[in-house]
């Protein structure tokens, strides 16, 4: 079939052949039957010789190929005006020239050579559409992840953990009308004896005859026991019941548990009419399958799978409306495919605008000042195919919302969604929108509250570094207080400095990405600048810093400001924890996208546990051994942090205790 379908031209020709060949065979031996009515036409007229069965034959070819080529609907009107034209011309051949043109054998010829290659056609179009029915089912298969016994299993578990059951079976029913036990579990520790759990089997299997004839549930109360039940659920799928499940409930059964049996009852016959379907031989591929009537009713039990697996896909697009998340699921040319509920509230359209639009018209419903080109968002995430993240603030109703645009990409057609490590190809965008304005007014109230407190503090701190100060300034002081006041004017300095730090942080987290006074800004510069400032420092601790000058830097749009505050708080880490007589190199590094700087010394490292902690406001390594002096506030690094992501870049750390670390950050090149 295959070899038919790609060379569909010649098994046309071939069809064809056929068809003429048939067609002169039984013409032939109606001339035979014919022989004995010689009165009514003569012999010499019916004989076909060589030339004129080469031409029928060519005739047949010719209109078997244009129906191959074109259609049967488009070449019929054509046919006819032939047979029209080649009646007339037999009729006068005939009748003045006595030549006999075969008027009959043409018509015959002509439009059953049509007749087989349009029959050839469908009989193609009946394999394929066969061929997608059984892949589009077999695609279902993938994504249903389970089989049919494994889901029944699971099912059975679940009723365990939600109901008191002391019993519960499932039944299917087979080709032989027997209702055969598939799934069964039971939590009775106690044994009735072989009698009584015989006599009791065939009480529960009547009990299922009953709910399977009548499909509907039956309800057996023990009135013995209060809120002892059993239960029989016909399992029906498409009016059709495939089987019975029975429950046993020791007690407390309510009303609201049949509702719940009644659901589950209705997945389990999904689950009992894939697996019947799919134990069914599927239709077949051989030549005779488009006569086989099984194999017609096995493209409909086909068709009945794929109805009952997308079905059953359906609730997972229905769940999306219960998520608090805003979502719209879009095709790679565009079209919406789904919104949710929360998404139709966000866009505030209605269904009639909703289907008139596509992904650009939705999102330009949402552009702010940041947000303001979907375009090339979405141009991104399909270059790179990464997220593309950003927080939309509408200063009208004062909300703010978090945007996130994924490409979402799927395995190939033979590979379920459930595997991993396997080759995925782009098959439409996922746009979630988080409505964030409680969360930025809270971070927002914390940080005023921060910032007022640490203001307020600001006062007091620097009043006892200005009067420990004057007292330091007093020669006639004992060594002791002279001690003691240095030790005030110290810690003080240290709170002083802290408090600045910490106001740095919580300015940068509270303000825009766009309110960063952005200018083109040389960092080899600013790394030099740096460099020359603290060379003081670290000569005092006996450390050499190098740099690692790279003389064709472009320029970056950055606030040259934070980045030099940046560069300055790695350098000063890189010192304060090098031990003596050893190097702290600063280089700068040009790549593809960005522009990345690296601070690398020889100290004490940093344990890979502390990695991703040391980015955390007030964390500190602790040390065995530490100076007082070498302690830091745990606010630098977040600082570095909070900078360099307003900058649109990312930071990096490379460190093995004992052997040193390696900072860096990078910053988008213009």
């Amino acid at each position: 079939m295959n070899f038919f379908r790609s060379k569909s031209i010649l098994s046309s020709f071939a069809f064809s052949s056929i068809a003429v060949l048939a067609t002169l065979f039984l013409w032939e031996a109606v001339i035979g039957i014919f022989e004995y009515f010689k009165t009514l036409m003569p012999i010499e007229n019916l004989s076909l010789g060589l030339r004129s069965f080469i031409l029928l034959f060519l005739l047949a070819i010719i209109f078997g190929g244009l129906t191959e080529k074109f259609s049967i609907k488009k070449i019929l009107p054509y046919a006819v005006l032939f047979v029209v034209v080649w009646a007339a011309c037999s009729f006068v051949a005939a009748k003045y020239f006595a030549f006999n043109l075969y008027f009959l054998r043409v018509v015959v010829i002509t439009f059953l050579s049509m007749i087989v290659v349009h029959a050839r056609k469908l009989w193609m179009i009946d394999g394929e559409l066969t061929e997608n029915l059984v892949r589009v089912a077999s695609t279902g298969h993938l994504l249903e992840g389970k089989s049919a016994d494994s889901r029944i299993e699971s099912g059975l578990r679940l009723l365990e953990t939600v109901l008191p059951l002391s019993e519960a079976i499932v039944f299917h029913y087979d080709e032989h009308c027997d209702l055969i036990p598939v799934g069964r579990a039971r939590s009775e520790s106690k044994d009735d004896g072989l009698m009584s759990r015989q006599t009791e089997w065939r009480e529960n299997v009547e009990l299922c005859q009953q709910a399977f004839e009548s499909s509907r549930t039956v309800v057996d109360t023990d009135l013995e026991e209060s809120g002892a039940v059993r239960v029989a659920l016909p399992l029906i799928h498409e009016d059709v019941t495939v089987g019975v499940l029975f429950v046993k409930v020791q007690k407390n059964f309510e009303a609201a548990d049949r509702h719940l049996l009644e659901a589950f009852s209705g997945q389990l016959a999904r689950n009992f009419q894939r697996k019947e379907l799919r134990r069914k031989s599927l239709p077949h591929k051989t030549w005779w399958s488009g006569l086989s009537t099984q194999s017609a009713e096995n493209r409909l039990d086909v068709v009945n799978l794929i109805n009952s697996v997308m079905k059953e896909h359906s609730f997972s697009v229905i769940a999306g409306s219960y998520l608090k998340e805003a979502h719209a699921i879009a095709y790679l040319d565009g079209t919406l495919a789904y919104l949710n509920r929360q998404m139709r509230h966000l866009a505030d359209m209605s269904a009639r605008q909703i289907s008139e639009i596509d992904l650009f018209g939705l999102l330009d419903g949402f552009r702010t000042d940041i947000f303001n080109e979907p375009q090339i968002a979405i141009r991104r995430v399909l270059q790179t195919g990464e997220n593309f993240n950003a927080e939309l603030f509408y200063p009208e109703t004062n909300k703010t919302l978090r945007i996130q645009i994924t490409l979402v990409k799927v395995p190939n057609d033979e590979v379920s969604i459930h595997d991993t490590n396997v080759t995925t190809k782009p098959a439409c965008f996922l746009i979630t929108m988080t409505d964030i304005s409680v969360v930025k007014e809270n971070e927002r109230l914390r940080s005023d509250m921060t910032s007022l407190m640490s203001h307020e503090l600001r006062t007091p701190i620097t009043s006892i570094q200005g009067f420990a100060g004057l007292l330091l300034a007093d020669e006639q002081m004992s060594e002791e207080s002279r001690e003691f006041l240095e030790i005030i004017s110290n810690e003080s300095q240290r709170l002083s400095k802290m408090l600045s730090t910490f106001l740095s942080v919580s300015n940068l987290e509270q303000g825009d990405k766009q309110e960063i006074d952005k200018t083109p800004v040389k960092v080899d510069t600013v790394v030099h600048d740096v460099v020359s400032e603290m060379q003081k420092q670290a000569k005092q601790k006996r450390i050499r810093l190098v740099e690692n000058a790279n003389l064709h830097i472009p320029p970056v749009a950055a606030d040259r400001g934070l980045i030099q505050r940046a560069v300055a708080h790695l350098v000063d880490n890189a010192i304060r924890y090098s031990p003596e007589r050893t190097s702290v190199i600063i280089s700068t590094i040009l790549e593809a996208d960005f522009l990345r700087v690296v601070v690398e010394d020889r100290g004490y490292g940093i344990p890979p546990s502390e990695k991703e902690k040391i980015w955390q406001k007030f964390y500190r390594i602790a040390r065995d051994g530490q100076d007082k002096e070498e302690e830091s506030t745990g606010l630098g690094l977040s600082l570095v942090k909070e900078i360099i992501e307003q900058h649109g870049g990312e930071v990096g750390v490379e460190s093995e205790a004992g052997n040193g670390s390696k900072f860096s950050f990078t910053l988008p090149r213009l």
